[in-house]
């Protein structure tokens, strides 16, 4: 599941109160809602959803909800956050008018409490169509199973609790670790964006910040995130750059640990672009 089983316990939002994150929120600038994934342009229903289910794809639903989106027990995964369910969505999602469900995608708001380890962070720079179609396919799912567990009183201070002494490790020596919902790592990716390099890379940015700040963090400069930063785009080529997101085949030929490609099935346009953003990003950070 990509970074999961880490990212889980180094949520983006760590590094600031709920209360910072809203005021940073209101400062920044969502990459253009116009950039889309290749598929954005459907003219039909059947198109639409096969779009929407290559976009489930590509951010992974079912590696937290499961493979029918029944839900999933994330505490029996990773202790640390115990008492956490990925819910039932094959259930839930018809309850749902598309403007509460798109909040919750992208703002990572529930219309009833308060949601965990959603991918809203990124979720949130999908272009309207994207997002359109990506409703449209979960509403496709067919309902199976019971609805599951919600978070048990008490649930944010009992992970606090537990969370390791490197939980976020670019807090400054003292500061207090908290656990974060999915609305406060909305705030943080959204106050936190890569730079902006003009038209010509918007959406090789968007695609880089909504897929690889999962394990490069947010600004793509490796804050809080077990992948470290994206300065090594600078020693592959094309061809190896492209190897390495088809087939997880570092330069040196050794397979990387992290299997993405079984998820990041972007198309050669896609590649092509996030390449040309990520090594520029990484050359203007040269010293």
């Amino acid at each position: 599941m990509r970074c999961l089983a880490t990212g889980m316990l180094m949520l983006a939002a760590a590094a600031c109160t709920a209360h910072d994150a809203e005021s940073r929120k209101a400062e920044a600038t969502v990459v253009s809602a116009g950039v889309a994934f290749d598929g954005a342009d459907y003219e039909n229903q059947a198109a639409k959803t096969a779009h929407g289910k290559r976009l489930a794809t590509l951010f992974q639903c079912s590696g937290c909800h499961g493979a029918n989106y029944s839900g999933n027990d994330f505490g029996a995964m990773f202790p640390t956050v115990k008492g956490l369910w990925a819910s039932n969505i094959s259930r839930t999602v018809s309850a749902m008018s598309d403007g509460t469900l798109e909040r919750v995608l992208r703002e990572g708001v529930h219309p009833d409490r308060e949601i965990y380890v959603m991918p809203s962070k990124q979720l949130q720079f999908l272009s309207e169509r994207d997002m359109a179609a990506l409703i449209t396919f979960l509403r496709t799912i067919p309902p199976v199973g019971e609805m599951t567990p919600l978070p048990p009183a008490g649930f944010e201070a009992a992970v606090t609790a537990r969370l390791p002494d490197d939980y976020w490790r670019t807090l400054k020596e003292g500061e207090k670790r908290g656990y974060h919902n999915a609305a406060e790592e909305v705030a943080y990716f959204a106050a936190h964006q890569p730079p902006d390099f003009g038209p010509q890379s918007a959406r090789g940015r968007m695609i880089a910040s909504s897929l690889c700040s999962t394990c490069h963090g947010a600004a793509l400069d490796g804050l809080g995130e077990p992948a470290g930063d994206i300065q090594g785009a600078l020693a592959y080529d094309d061809a190896a750059f492209d190897r390495l997101l088809t087939e997880s085949i570092d330069r040196t030929g050794k397979r990387v640990n992290v299997e993405w490609h079984e998820a990041f099935s972007l198309t050669a346009a896609e590649r092509r672009d996030v390449i040309a953003y990520v090594r520029a990003l990484a050359q203007s950070r040269k010293p």
